[in-house]
């Protein structure tokens, strides 16, 4: 009896000897995974949550004490991949251009992110200048599906909840216990983030060994926020089809009557303007390209009412109307332009903050 008993107990603790280690073991690559994430964050300004862009408030790295000097672009998809960081750097190398554009966003959603942002990080995390890259769908909160941002603060947030009904929703800070649950959810999330910490730090170590390999974009675009489209998605007759399909997002786009919405348009525009006018932030709003045939599908007089309203709030705002820019060959779908002609927005776009920023500096006038 007592040998068994001892049996047992022997047999007890090696089992949890072998728990312990694997407890150990993961617990530790954890922290080194992290480690690298961390460091390709902050020192080399790795995108690692290409996938789920909205996660990237969630993030400390990206935001604490990262503010000074920072340009923080903001929009729908089209932002991201029109306006890139690395082309609007060589017009104003004094700020440093950092892309938080989110895919199916809005205004709305834009005005949580910065709120999160201060409440969650402080005001050192509060860019200096803003450029919002704007949509009529963008300022008018059309959605095909619930918000990712939303959804996803009350879902991995460590700091807080959506509490909607609300033009912006309200943040309402976490219990601990909730706070716990969340991070412990946004753990899930992690190895893909992980496994692109690492591929960044590779690739920056195989570029700087062996500098041609910069030039395959596949050294860098898993770890930015742009995809750098090329060519097209489908062809210009497709497209024009797609637009027109009935029960997509475009057709609540196009009949969108920004007259009948004009007090939430105005609402959401006026606390954006009062947070920039409270912390001092520059901001610059540039009105995204377009394709020609989409253009055409808006009621009549519709889109002349979006920017009517958007251009009378934001007042003396410097505003830059790209609806026209590029041609129709120069977009990869229905909405995002191609590589090359991102390149061309976006230099249209650094030439336009710098014009305006010199302007300043010469005595003129900052909202």
């Amino acid at each position: 009896m007592t040998s068994s008993i001892r049996r047992s107990e022997t047999g007890l603790r090696a089992r949890l000897a072998v728990l312990l280690s694997l407890v150990l073991f993961f617990a530790s690559a954890h922290l080194v995974l992290e480690a690298a994430a961390h460091f390709a964050e902050s020192r080399l300004d790795a995108y690692l949550w290409k996938r789920q862009d909205y996660l990237r408030v969630f993030s400390p790295t990206y935001h604490l004490d990262r503010g000074h000097d920072r340009l923080w672009i903001y929009g729908p998809s089209e932002a991201r991949e029109g306006l890139l960081p690395e082309e609007i750097k060589h017009a104003i190398p004094e700020l440093t251009p950092y892309q938080n554009a989110q895919s199916v966003g809005t205004l709305e959603d834009g005005l949580i992110a910065l709120e999160y942002i201060e409440r969650a990080y402080g005001r050192s995390a509060i860019p200096q200048a803003i450029l919002l890259g704007i949509t009529p769908r963008f300022i008018g909160d059309i959605r095909r599906r619930s918000s990712p941002l939303q959804d996803g603060i009350n879902k991995y947030s460590p700091h807080f909840t959506v509490v909607r009904g609300t033009h912006p929703p309200a943040l309402v800070p976490r219990s601990m216990i909730e706070s716990l649950q969340a991070r412990l959810t946004l753990m899930s999330l992690q190895p893909d983030r992980y496994r692109r910490g690492v591929f960044a730090i590779a690739s920056r170590v195989a570029t700087s060994l062996v500098p041609a390999l910069a030039a395959n974009k596949w050294s860098w675009v898993p770890v930015s926020a742009a995809k750098y489209l090329e060519g097209r998605y489908a062809s210009m007759e497709a497209t024009k089809i797609w637009l027109e399909v009935p029960g997509n997002v475009w057709e609540a786009v196009h009949a969108w009557d920004p007259e009948k919405d004009s007090d939430r348009v105005t609402h959401e525009l006026q606390v954006l303007l009062n947070f920039v006018d409270s912390h001092g932030i520059e901001l610059y709003v540039v009105n995204l390209p377009e394709l020609s045939w989409n253009r055409k599908l808006f009621e009549p007089g519709r889109y002349e009412a979006y920017l009517r309203i958007v251009e009378d709030v934001l007042g003396d705002t410097p505003f830059l109307n790209l609806r026209t820019y590029l041609p129709d060959d120069d977009f990869f779908d229905d909405a995002h332009p191609t590589w090359p002609a991102a390149i061309r927005v976006s230099a249209e776009v650094g030439a336009f903050i710098r014009t305006h920023r010199e302007n300043l500096a010469a005595g003129g006038r900052r909202r």
